[in-house]
């Protein structure tokens, strides 16, 4: 069945492969996704983020070269990180030789599914690569980026996240005292004014109910699952899965094992992804449900655990009396409804 996944890391995972040393692209890379997986998942887009991590260490090797630095930084530009992964992706949608086409409008996906292509979009995971810029915004824009999370976690220019734990990678505490800037609010403005979808997952829950009152149509929250079910703070509430319903909008089922079940030890099953969905419709409907894999972002136990076994999901929904009209919503119509709105 046709999919469209709102969220991976691979193109951050392939630039810091390459930083690295190690020379492997899109099109089999030892990865959750490479082409050949996607192909046989039967994906209908892929969103792309371009993840960058505000605090990393360059301590890859040759990374201080690369840079022009006699001495290596303490963390990587954020700017200077995002047009490295853009390069990176630009250079692997060349060498894919037309297995797979960069979309920006969602009358683009509907042409690629007649034709039976496969696509993908270019998303952004961490706002704070704009340094507060609106003319940073715009060339993501006009590089085709459609999506973009305002934060991750941690604090910038434009808003909050929860609050992480740092003995803890997966514990949040909830923040309803702090949600989006002045600025954050300015790029909300903007990212409507020029079709860019505003992406809630890893915002705060203060940062949600902003978007919320700020945002005419629908936003989405590309990764993110009911905190209902699985009380990790990265997941979202009921209230917040209604209000984004009311919106129009949509939601992906994050296959992390930690964002599906609460134990020390959690395990990804497709069961338990179907679960989520089965909550996730009780509470908001069935047209808030889309997929947001997380995938080549998240490690553990999974059974799920690439783009090529896509096709155990479907099973499992079926399993739990899902119908085909319900699944093909889940795994791309509610997504491109959105894109359609949106994006064009």
């Amino acid at each position: 069945m046709k999919y469209i996944d709102m969220h991976c890391d691979t193109m951050a995972e392939l630039w810091y492969a390459r930083l690295r040393g190690e020379a492997f692209h899109l099109q089999d890379a030892p990865l959750m996704i490479n082409l050949d997986k996607l192909q046989a998942g039967d994906c209908l887009c892929q969103n792309f983020a371009m993840f960058v991590y505000l605090h990393t260490p360059a301590d890859f090797k040759g990374l201080h070269r690369q840079l022009e630095q006699e001495d290596e930084p303490p963390y990587m530009d954020p700017w200077l990180a995002l047009n490295g992964i853009l390069r990176t992706f630009q250079e692997e949608m060349e060498r894919a030789g037309g297995r797979i086409r960069q979309v920006t409008t969602g009358s683009q996906i509907h042409e690629a599914l007649e034709k039976g292509q496969m696509t993908c979009l270019l998303t952004v995971e961490e706002g704070a690569v704009c340094q507060g810029s609106l003319d940073k915004l715009r060339t993501l824009y006009d590089a085709g980026v459609r999506m973009m999370t305002l934060t991750w976690n941690f604090e910038n220019q434009l808003a909050f996240p929860n609050i992480p734990d740092p003995d803890h990678y997966f514990h949040f505490v909830p923040r309803s005292d702090n949600g989006l800037k002045k600025r954050g609010f300015e790029f909300v403005e903007a990212m409507q004014d020029m079709g860019m979808i505003v992406d809630v997952s890893h915002l705060s829950d203060a940062g949600f109910y902003d978007v919320a009152r700020t945002v005419k149509g629908p936003f989405a929250a590309s990764h993110s699952n009911a905190r209902g079910l699985c009380g990790c703070n990265r997941n979202m509430t009921d209230d917040m899965i209604r209000i984004l319903a009311d919106h129009g909008g949509v939601m992906g089922l994050n296959f992390c094992p930690y964002f599906l079940q609460e134990s020390d030890h959690p395990a990804e099953t497709t069961e338990r992804i179907a679960d989520m969905a089965e909550y996730i419709r009780r509470v908001g409907g069935i047209d808030v449900i889309g997929i947001g894999s997380d995938f080549d972002g998240i490690s553990g136990q999974l059974e799920l655990a690439g783009a090529d076994q896509m096709g155990l999901l479907a099973d499992a929904l079926h399993k739990k009396h899902f119908s085909d009209d319900e699944i093909e919503k889940i795994f791309y119509k509610n997504v491109l409804r959105v894109y359609d709105e949106v994006l064009g």
